[in-house]
């Protein structure tokens, strides 16, 4: 009988039965849910996770159907768990190299003169299923989580031959035994349901960090860019056909930006990237006010907002993109991790909601200072960042958790000298 905590999709099934029946209702937004969607029985989702995709297609109601949102929440998810400390941090970032590439092929796609007309957008709003339809034949070949495998469902042998098939050796005894260590850990400690994650004094402080990465992605004022960028550039002075295509030079520099992270994640760390994005954004927000202010006196600011935006979109890129996604994942160890996700994805598409409603009430309010209360919201957030965030480059899940351990302290039969540190309180 499971936990209460393994009604997450990923606990339940792993990865393949998890995530087939999403990508199958993803195909069926386009009229053949009834001819696919029998294959596989719905999972018993979690109420914050059901919220969460919810709103996401409530927010979201004519691009993709609610089963898009949890694949924000397992996708990173499966990543860190059969990823290589060394390697982890750059396959999380893959995760949101794929998301930005479907933004800028979504926005290209979407110009008027391709499939964004009233002849062609039924073609547009149908070529979803060849992505999904690619899945669905790609995941049979996927291994499932050796974490899941050895610890959730204590299958070993499984585990072991689907680390060699995922590292191209015979050699996994180190990998093997990291995980028996956290095995048997956790069977030491009580089952984790989503109150005793709130409840429990050593969750306390990883779940605040998650809850607090997740905010600064959304509420740095990115969905205001995203959402409203075409809008933002007609309100700098440009036409309205030249805005629309200026627009798909925010997923450009999404895209460039995030191949450049992927090398960077496991040598700069997570933690410094985020500090570094995080403070790229308060400057180029408060530059984004100052030249929407003077662009009526100075003719050529009318460019520099359209660039110092770009720049901004850069620096967002840099950290605040994956990185919220991927560290939630290394904090939390198997058995609490699914529920930690589940909280994370809410949290996220809640602050997601907030924005996207928000920000033209803003625009009308505020006028030329609508960013002015990102700029705010980044100089917290770089601040909380830099106190209270570790460093979880090339450590285990196992040296990880211990961080929270009795307030902060190494676990003592870790065999680790105890270890204080301000950034963790």
């Amino acid at each position: 009988m499971p936990s209460p905590i393994k009604p997450e999709v990923f606990q339940y099934y792993g990865l393949y039965t998890g995530l087939t029946p999403l990508y199958l209702s993803e195909i069926s937004s386009s009229d053949i849910r009834g001819a696919l969607g029998v294959l596989h029985p719905p999972p018993p989702f979690p109420p914050s996770l059901l919220l969460s995709f919810l709103l996401y297609s409530f927010t979201h109601p004519s691009s993709t159907p609610p089963s898009t949102g949890l694949y924000t929440g397992l996708t990173p998810l499966y990543l860190s768990e059969i990823a290589s400390s060394d390697i982890r941090g750059a396959l999380g970032v893959l995760h949101q190299l794929g998301v930005v590439l479907g933004i800028l092929l979504s926005q290209v796609l979407g110009f008027q003169e391709l499939l964004g007309n009233a002849s062609s957008w039924e073609v547009l709003m149908g070529l979803p299923i060849l992505p999904c339809l690619l899945q669905l034949l790609i995941l049979p070949f996927c291994p499932e989580s050796p974490r899941f495998l050895l610890i959730t469902k204590q299958r070993e042998t499984q585990a072991v031959e689907a680390l060699k098939s995922l590292r191209g050796t015979a050699d996994v005894k180190d990998d093997i035994e990291e995980m028996r260590k956290e095995a048997r850990t956790q069977e030491r400690e009580e089952k984790v349901t989503l109150l005793r994650l709130f409840q429990r004094r050593s969750f306390r402080m990883p779940l605040i960090i998650s809850i607090m990465m997740q905010l600064s992605q959304q509420l740095s004022g990115i969905c205001g860019i995203f959402y409203y960028s075409s809008k933002l550039f007609k309100w700098a002075g440009l036409s309205e056909e030249t805005a629309t295509h200026a627009t798909s030079g925010v997923g450009g520099v999404m895209v460039v930006m995030t191949v450049i992270t992927i090398p960077l994640m496991d040598r700069a760390g997570r933690r410094s990237l985020h500090l570094i994005g995080l403070g790229g954004m308060f400057v180029f927000s408060i530059f984004i006010t100052v030249s929407l202010v003077l662009r009526d006196k100075v003719e050529w600011f009318n460019g520099l907002s359209i660039a110092v935006s770009l720049i901004y979109v850069a620096f967002f890129a840099l950290g605040p993109g994956s990185i919220p996604w991927l560290i939630v994942a290394e904090l939390f160890s198997q058995g609490a991790r699914p529920a930690a996700m589940s909280v994370a994805v809410l949290v996220n598409w809640v602050a997601n909601f907030i924005v996207g409603y928000s920000f033209p009430h803003m625009q009308n309010g505020l006028g030329d200072y609508a960013f002015l209360p990102f700029t705010g919201l980044l100089l917290v957030f770089w601040a909380f960042t830099f106190w209270f965030v570790p460093e979880t480059k090339g450590k285990t899940f196992e040296e990880v958790t211990a961080l929270w351990q009795e307030g902060g302290q190494r676990d003592s039969n870790s065999g680790s000298p105890k270890e204080h540190s301000h950034l963790v309180p």
